[in-house]
């Protein structure tokens, strides 16, 4: 069983959804369902004995993540010809897609048809513009922004608690990412060494932001070094030309840089190996801003190329990590910035998932915590009451509610107005609480 599979499989199931996996692999499947509250069927996803035996005609929503494109659309096309309701496809390959979305709705029959390398690219190359943060996300139609920073031993707000920092006007540190937990953070709790902030503001106060944890670390990339020229690192260079930066694409395949050369005109395109020291001190590696590994072929080798530019001058390092497994680890070791296309792509299913009210879905921490945007419904508990009225439960905040007279970060004596998107972070014991909030009442 996949990655993407497993993580959406277990958000589902532990949302009390009655959830089916049908996989080839047998031994898989007794593992998810040792973990999982799931029904495993060993079968192909593409077949339709196996559909039929797994009732797809009954589901609310069929979804096909194998690392076979055929297969997902087959399997997806197949459920809704039985009768599922809706289904989710997982392609890698352009030749299916038209545009540069990474998410198509409606396609060839199927309700959602999404590509994790371009997805995956769109988070790199808000990375790469964003220089020192970890994670960009935007939301309320782009006037409330996320980001996430990582502390190190020259920010003066080390060591204090976070009723001692003072943080831009319109701007709230809605959670501290630590030794793998999530921290819904109260003024109490203290700002360590290595610890992951995460941000939440109006989009023009960031700047703000970025200027109190490390004016140094950041400003605008000048430069960035991509080391792979496959899908993602095409795309990569792709959506950054334009931005006023110095892009070089370090390839291996002489056919694939031919390629490159073609399609990106006003792109340096170098056919060597990224691993060869010489090579990247040829570049420039030591004034580089960002550096970004995209290899598709081995996961040691992002590591081993992000770790030499570090060592080697570069400000910031973004790998690919096909296993989610790896990121803490990557993180640790000195990568300013993991990508897994398959956690990508989960985020992305989750959010079509809980279409409605929830506008988005975040999965953040490896699972410890989530980012909602939500709309606040009219006839919804949240709405016309304080927030200190409510109660908002232990493991969750309200960071931002953006309405018709704009953006506020609220306090405790402020009310949601109906129809306002409220963007909320909670931990899985949370949620459901936070759901009963916004629920519409008749």
């Amino acid at each position: 069983m996949g990655e993407v599979g497993k993580h959406i499989a277990g958000f589902l199931a532990s949302e009390d959804h009655n959830v089916t996996i049908i996989d080839s692999n047998a031994q898989a499947l007794s593992g998810a369902e040792e973990r999982m509250d799931v029904l495993a069927l060993v079968g192909q996803g593409g077949s339709l004995k196996s559909l039929q035996t797994a009732e797809a005609h009954k589901a609310d929503l069929v979804i096909a993540v194998t690392d076979d494109d055929e297969t997902n659309l087959l399997a997806a096309y197949g459920a809704k010809s039985l009768g599922a309701k809706k289904s989710i496809a997982r392609v890698s390959s352009r030749d299916y897609l038209d545009g540069e979305l990474g998410i198509y709705h409606n396609l060839m029959g199927v309700d959602l048809v999404i590509c994790p390398q371009i997805l995956s690219a769109i988070e790199i190359t808000k990375l790469v513009k964003s220089l020192g943060a970890v994670m960009v996300e935007n939301f309320a139609d782009n006037r409330v922004e996320l980001i996430q920073l990582k502390l190190n031993e020259q920010l003066k707000v080390v060591g204090k608690q976070l009723k001692d920092v003072v943080m831009p006007a319109d701007t709230i540190i809605a959670a501290i990412s630590r030794d793998e937990r999530l921290i819904i953070p109260s003024g109490e709790d203290e700002l360590l060494l290595n610890d992951e902030v995460l941000i939440v503001g109006k989009i023009e106060a960031i700047p703000d932001v970025e200027n109190l944890f490390g004016k140094k670390q950041r400003g605008k990339a000048r430069s960035a070094i991509i080391v792979g020229g496959g899908e993602i690192g095409f795309s990569v260079a792709k959506y950054l030309r334009g931005e006023q930066l110095d892009i070089t694409v370090i390839e291996k395949d002489p056919e694939r840089s031919r390629f490159l050369s073609e399609h990106l005109n006003d792109v340096l395109i170098i056919n060597g190996d990224g691993t060869d020291v010489n090579l990247l001190e040829e570049v420039g590696i030591d004034d580089c801003d960002v550096f970004v590994s995209v290899v598709s072929e081995g996961e040691e080798i992002n590591l081993l190329t992000g770790l030499l530019a570090k060592q080697m001058g570069a400000r910031k390092s973004v790998v690919l990590a096909n296993k989610p497994d790896y990121k803490d680890l990557y993180e640790k070791i000195g990568i300013d910035a993991v990508i897994s296309p398959r956690l990508v792509a989960a985020n992305h299913i989750m959010k079509f998932v809980r279409a409605g009210s929830v506008l988005s879905s975040t999965i953040i921490g490896e699972g410890n915590g989530e980012i909602l945007e939500i709309v606040a419904p009219p006839t919804a508990r949240i709405v016309k009451k304080t927030l200190g009225e409510l109660g908002i439960p232990k493991g969750a905040i309200i960071a931002s509610v953006a309405g018709p007279d704009g953006v506020i970060i609220p306090r405790g004596g402020d009310t949601i107005e109906p129809n306002s998107t409220v963007v909320v972070f909670t931990t899985p014991d949370a949620r459901k609480k936070i759901e009963k909030l916004f629920k519409i009442r008749k």
